[in-house]
């Protein structure tokens, strides 16, 4: 190895070392990543990969695993002709490629989990969620998903197109509040991770690699739009999985959306909502529900009976210590958490839905 190369290697583990270590204060990660360099990162990476007609995560995961079996079987054969340190060679190649890909990932969108949480930049209501207020959030989640469905099934001069539908939305409200640039969406492209989205029970990936959406191809109709606002909320910066899932929310709910888009947050809240209030109040709220958002809910519960217990537990408690070291707290369990910001969203101006955040 020559001494350039060396200086390089060692920089680059060096440098993961310290990104990993130093601390990220979050109004400097705000003004300085968050709104100022990355809407730009994001528009060119995304506008990149989107030009590209394969997933670009899964040619770079093929080119990992490749390169590391190469390094192996040369290490292997290192050891074998007797050379000592071929297992030390391997390892510091191992770690040099890992710093390459921490340092990509920070810079390309992991630096997001550093802002400050959602429920600060929009100034919410304090104070938690009451047991009440969820209750009355299910109803009306109810209410909205029995009606919104009756439109969907409305013959319309022109198809629905829900990536089209949600994108708009999404950068209509990038407009409306300020955001740099709008958020590029990304083409949802094929990827070979369905399988592992099958059986892991993972319905999207916004893959930090070239930032772009990976989506589960068993997706139902009814729940791909609210996947979609989702992940284009990751791609808006809002690293945390309840950000994200509150600014889907927010954008399926942008005035002008056509009813399938807001049927589907309606949809997706109901089943929110309803594991967090006590059985009984569950039953007697969800049997006002409709024979047609009751039957799309029984499709999305076939659709995830396609996991694999083993695989869904390994593979969650990785991504569950993933978000800890992002420090998401709660890890998995901050999903759930859209339910109270959308319930202290509701409380003041007459449940005027807050700006969405840049």
């Amino acid at each position: 190895m020559s001494r350039l190369r060396r200086f390089s290697a060692i920089a680059t583990v060096a440098a993961a070392v310290l990104a990993a270590l130093a601390p990220r204060p979050a109004p400097l990660a705000e003004r300085v990543y968050s709104r100022a360099l990355y809407p730009t990162i994001q528009a060119v990476l995304t506008s990149a990969s989107n030009a590209v007609p394969v997933a670009v995560m899964d040619v770079a995961l093929i080119a990992v695993v490749v390169t590391i079996v190469w390094w192996a079987r040369s290490a292997w054969r290192a050891r074998r002709d007797g050379g000592g340190s071929a297992a030390a060679w391997f390892a510091w190649r191992v770690s040099v490629l890992a710093a390459a890909a921490y340092l990509w990932f920070l810079g390309a969108w992991g630096l997001n989990y550093a802002r400050p949480p959602i429920e600060v930049r929009l100034a919410l209501p304090s104070g938690p969620s009451t047991a009440g207020e969820v209750a009355a959030l299910l109803e009306l989640a109810v209410v909205q998903a029995n009606a919104l469905y009756a439109d969907t099934r409305a013959v319309y001069l022109v198809p629905y197109d829900a990536e089209r539908d949600v994108a708009t939305a999404l950068q209509a409200v990038d407009a409306r509040h300020g955001r740099r640039r709008p958020t590029v969406p990304g083409v949802p492209k094929p990827t070979l991770l369905a399988s592992y989205f099958r059986m892991a029970g993972v319905d999207g990936l916004t893959a930090p690699v070239a930032l772009e959406t990976l989506l589960n191809p068993d997706l139902t109709a009814a729940e791909r739009p609210f996947t979609l606002a989702h992940e284009w909320a990751h791609l808006a910066g809002h690293a945390p999985e309840a950000d994200a899932n509150f600014v889907a929310w927010l954008v399926t709910q942008e005035a002008g959306t056509w009813p399938h888009t807001r049927y589907s947050g309606w949809l997706f809240l109901v089943s929110e909502t309803a594991w967090q209030v006590p059985a009984e109040e569950r039953r007697r709220s969800l049997a006002a529900l409709g024979a047609g958002p009751r039957q799309d809910l029984a499709d999305i519960a076939r659709r995830a009976a396609q996991r694999v217990d083993l695989v869904q537990r390994v593979g969650w408690r990785v991504y569950d210590s993933y978000l800890k070291s992002q420090g998401v707290g709660e890890g998995v369990r901050s999903y759930s958490r859209v339910v109270d910001l959308i319930v202290r969203s509701r409380r003041s101006a007459a449940a005027t839905p807050p700006a969405m955040p840049q």
